[in-house]
């Protein structure tokens, strides 16, 4: 932000950046843009003597480092295996569907590995060893880490690549990882200042040959072999890794289950009473209230469930809220009120949650003020959330990033007029039963409860489609010490070191 002052007044002028040209773009020479199908099985020559053949399981051809296709041929972005692997061929059609059904005009893929050709064997069910090898019953391409597997080219930006290859995360046998060419090149720059920066006099043969740190006991072969860079011993360690997708699950899946079992469990031992209101006239179903927070072992249930799923739910507030943040599809002039309007938006979602932990640890009958007073702050709040965080879903761009976006963003308006349609007959029949005391009047209130809460659980069930193929992850640095330093630092920011005390005694005594 560039501030120019006058005597009249102070003007500002916003600097942008650059807007993204693809005058550089080289297409693919053959002209096809979709990726071809690959053949599920090589073709052989029967007269040049070629003929199928069984081998080995060879785990040899997908270890190691890849050392020729580490290179985007045109130079934008790609998909590249993080550790070897097998691709099957039903793999390679599933990918082909994905992505070729995604590309826009002037945007293509191409594959960088060969259509499979090691052949695997299987046996009948039931058949004794000894036989020999059995059956070919498909073929397989190997894949080494680092390999790249597609490249995606043309009139593509980062966030629709991203958006592309985002769900081939977790259906590949092997892990792999989004690159770009601006990725690539800050790698080589890192790598280049590590060579040259470098303050640690051993490298890794001489880790080896000397057993510093008795690395021998616990380094194999195929580790010494290979070095460092395949097992990154100096790089960080994952102590805990959850699909968010599973705490998706997971808070979604205790107040249903809880809600459930309270019901039942109310109309079971405490129908009498659980159903009993002060006008004393028929009613068929118990209020949210009376099932969940009235009676034992009810509100015990109710209580354990809701504080289990409490936790995950904050951080699924915080990790909605950056991910409405980090978009690149919103426009760039309302920045600032955007990122208010989000850490708002995160803010009414954290009131809901403790609202509704303060409605279950309150009952009707132990303070009937705060226990509606909890309601109705848990009603408000689910209803503003629900409101404001649509408009950033869609605002955001997050909506038309990919068919999940667009199948999420429909679900949470279909969500949203249940819930509030459901509120609005929960007050009809709440008043209507106050006022004239009316037989099943209640019960209908009680449905149009049960009804709110399960419109609250599948609104938030959306986050299935937001997250469905990001990871919570923990990681720590791999080789430190007790006070949380590198052992073996590799290289300084500065490129400057302070020398040591016997270093300076030593110039010294020179």
């Amino acid at each position: 932000m560039l501030q120019t002052v006058t005597a009249n007044r102070i003007c500002f002028r916003t600097v942008y950046t650059y807007p993204i040209t693809f005058e550089h773009v080289v297409f693919p020479p053959s002209g096809q843009l979709k990726l071809p199908t690959l053949p599920p099985e090589p073709t052989y020559d029967e007269n040049l003597g070629e003929e199928k053949y069984k081998t080995t399981k060879r785990f040899i051809d997908a270890r190691g480092p890849e050392s020729i296709h580490t290179e985007l041929i045109h130079k934008q972005f790609g998909l590249v295996a993080i550790n070897g692997g097998f691709i099957k061929a039903e793999d390679f059609a599933w990918i082909q569907q994905e992505v070729n059904e995604k590309l826009l005009e002037k945007q293509f893929a191409i594959w960088r590995v060969d259509a499979p050709w090691l052949p695997r064997v299987k046996r009948p069910p039931s058949t004794k060893l000894g036989g020999g090898k059995g059956s070919i019953s498909h073929y397989e391409t190997p894949v080494r880490s680092g390999r790249i597997i597609l490249e995606l080219g043309g009139y593509i930006t980062e966030q629709e690549a991203r958006s592309i290859l985002m769900h081939l995360y977790l259906h590949l046998p092997f892990p792999v990882e989004f690159v770009s060419q601006e990725l690539f090149e800050k790698r080589r720059e890192l790598e280049t200042k590590v060579r040259e920066n470098n303050r640690n006099k051993f490298d890794w043969e001489t880790i080896i040959k000397y057993n510093m740190q008795n690395c021998k006991s616990w380094l194999t072969p195929y580790d010494t072999f290979y070095g460092p860079s395949v097992m990154q011993i100096f790089g960080e360690e994952e102590l805990l890794s959850v699909q968010f997708k599973y705490l998706v699950f997971f808070i979604a899946g205790c107040p249903l289950v809880a809600f459930l079992l309270c019901l039942l469990l109310s109309i079971i031992l405490h129908y009498e009473q659980a159903v009993w209101t002060h006008c004393e006239v028929t009613n068929w179903l118990p209020s949210l209230s009376a099932a969940v927070s009235s009676f034992a072992p009810e509100r015990y249930i109710w209580r354990l469930f809701i504080g289990f799923h409490g936790t995950p739910r904050l951080v699924l507030a915080f990790a909605f809220k950056n991910f409405l943040i980090t978009s690149s599809l919103w426009p760039s002039p309302f920045r600032s009120w955007y990122r208010w309007a989000s850490q708002f938006s995160c803010a009414l979602n954290l009131c809901e949650i403790l609202s509704l932990v303060l409605l279950s640890s309150i009952s009707s009958t132990e303070d009937h003020f705060l226990h509606a007073l909890s309601f109705c702050g848990f009603a408000l709040f689910a209803h503003f959330y629900m409101f404001i965080s649509i408009w950033l879903f869609d605002f955001s761009g997050r909506r038309r990033s990919s068919k999940l976006g667009e199948l999420s963003f429909q679900y949470k308006v279909l969500c949203c007029v249940g819930s509030v349609l459901s509120l609005v007959f929960a007050l009809y029949f709440y008043y209507r039963h106050n006022r004239y005391c009316e037989s099943g009047v209640y019960t209908l209130f009680a449905l149009s409860e049960y009804s709110l809460i399960l419109f609250n659980i599948l609104f938030h069930s959306t986050l299935y489609y937001d997250f469905h193929s990001r990871t919570l992850t923990l990681n720590t640095a791999a080789l430190t010490s007790a006070g949380g330093y590198d052992l073996l630092p590799m290289y300084s920011e500065n490129k400057t070191w302070r020398k040591s005390d016997t270093e300076l005694r030593l110039e010294k005594g020179n």
